[in-house]
């Protein structure tokens, strides 16, 4: 009976140790909060783990048992900076941030890995800031002296980096800290770079200097894909797209040179870049990328689901291809690829059911009617032809689309409409060229 009792305590013992949770506060001003979302962070994937009401800004969310070790995310609202990333190491974890800055204002109470590792980002990021004030004003210096007092307080900052770089690497030993602190180390020369290209120069070179790109944890983290978009949209900056691009196509293949034997942390690069450029609507990269780096992937590494939606979100960006489609008119088969009687093409899709349309799509008629250049193609969205054929009479000049099933007709749902009249302006080879919102938008393109 004694030992089973001890062991029962044992049992008890071991599942309390083994359940974590991350509580908090999250100070909200001007808006309502109602929940917080706790994620793992895979590489360029967040995985779900699960959700929890705020209640007065407060909360608290298990981490569930056996949770592998690594960086965790916690999200209360759905944008692009509403959210916290934490280390995860078997430690329950007490934070309070406020939501309108985040990272900013993120205070852990409890948790020795991310308060140190809290700390270190914010003493280093300090005295990095010091040291690139002090480089970049120094391109403007004339004087002797100004150069001279200049570099002494280089040298005092130098040193004050290092020693503190030196300190968190020494008070992380043993713990899931030191891994980030060693890989966000950053190189500086001992002396103050005389010119703005060569310190350019040594940024490129020394970047990438303390990061281990085997390592997984770092790989399952967000710590090498922003350290990547740091570089990429850094160092390429010019106001001629053609130079920006090809920037962007030569840092891209310096970094993928760094990891050639790993097609795990090749496709999580590639994805995060893809994405990047996507948000961008850089379709000249997303091509690069996907023909040159994602379609060499082996199979087994490539989600042709998720690029697939992504490549499908882009088809209708300026400078795609507009997306084909067939209709008959007057019992002759008809497709927009096949039409070449004009160097611009407008699609305007419109409803006979929506007041607005009936207001402006006579007057885009009268617009483009003696445009001899010009043409256009209207997609009716209808429900039946009855209308249809009504307006027919009137647009003689255009070509005529009947869609069948409004919103759910497949050129509709293929050009992805939601609203009437949605314009697209074509060139002669069927490239969007403009996507205005107005008749008046459309006038504007063409200087009018």
């Amino acid at each position: 009976m004694h030992k089973k009792l001890i062991l029962l305590l044992f049992l008890i013992s071991f599942a309390a140790q083994s359940q974590n949770f991350v509580t908090g506060t999250i100070v909200a001003e001007n808006e309502d909060l109602d929940w917080v979302a706790l994620y793992q962070l895979i590489g360029s994937k967040q995985i779900f783990i699960k959700n929890e009401t705020l209640e007065n800004g407060k909360f608290s969310i298990e981490i569930p048992a056996h949770s592998p070790k690594g960086m965790y995310r916690l999200r209360y609202k759905m944008d692009n900076t509403s959210f916290v990333d934490f280390l995860h190491t078997n430690e329950n974890i007490d934070l309070e941030l406020n939501a309108s800055n985040p990272s900013e204002t993120i205070h852990f109470l409890t948790s020795e890995e991310n308060i140190l590792y809290a700390n270190y980002i914010k003493e280093t990021n300090e005295l990095k800031q010091q040291l690139n004030f002090i480089q970049y004003s120094s391109f403007k210096l004339q004087t002797e002296d100004e150069k001279n007092t200049a570099a002494k307080l280089y040298e005092i900052y130098f040193y004050k980096y290092a020693a503190s770089q030196k300190l968190f690497e020494e008070s992380s030993s043993g713990l899931l800290a030191n891994l980030f602190i060693n890989s966000s180390k950053k190189y500086y020369a001992q002396n103050i770079i005389e010119t703005p290209q060569e310190y350019l120069n040594s940024e490129k070179k020394h970047f990438f200097d303390f990061i281990d790109f085997s390592n997984e944890t770092l790989i399952n983290s967000t710590f090498i894909s922003q350290t990547i978009l740091d570089y990429v949209f850094y160092f390429n900056v010019s106001d001629d797209v053609e130079v920006q691009n090809s920037l962007y196509k030569n840092a891209i293949n310096t970094i993928f040179e760094k990891f050639t034997e790993n097609p795990n942390l090749e496709k999580e690069i590639i994805t995060t870049l893809l994405f990047a450029f996507a948000e961008n609507e850089n379709l000249l990269l997303v091509d690069f990328l996907y023909e040159n780096y994602y379609a060499k992937l082996p199979s087994n590494y490539k989600d042709d689901t998720e690029i697939d939606a992504l490549l499908d979100n882009l088809k209708l960006v300026v400078g795609r291809k507009a997306p084909d489609f067939n209709w008959e008119e007057n019992g002759t088969a008809k497709s927009l690829y096949d039409l070449n009687n004009a160097e611009i093409y407008v699609l305007v899709f419109w409803s006979s059911s929506c007041s607005h349309c009936i207001d402006e799509v006579p007057k885009l008629y009268a617009y483009t009617e003696n445009k001899a250049n010009m043409h256009v193609v209207d997609i009716a969205l209808e429900n039946d032809s009855i209308e249809f054929e009504k307006y027919n009479q009137k647009f003689k000049k255009w070509s005529h689309v009947l869609g069948l099933g409004k919103w759910e007709n497949p050129i509709a749902k293929n050009y992805k409409i939601v609203s009437t009249p949605t314009y697209f302006i074509l060139n002669a080879d069927k490239k969007i060229i403009a996507k205005p919102e107005l008749l008046e938008d459309v006038k504007a393109y063409f200087g009018d």
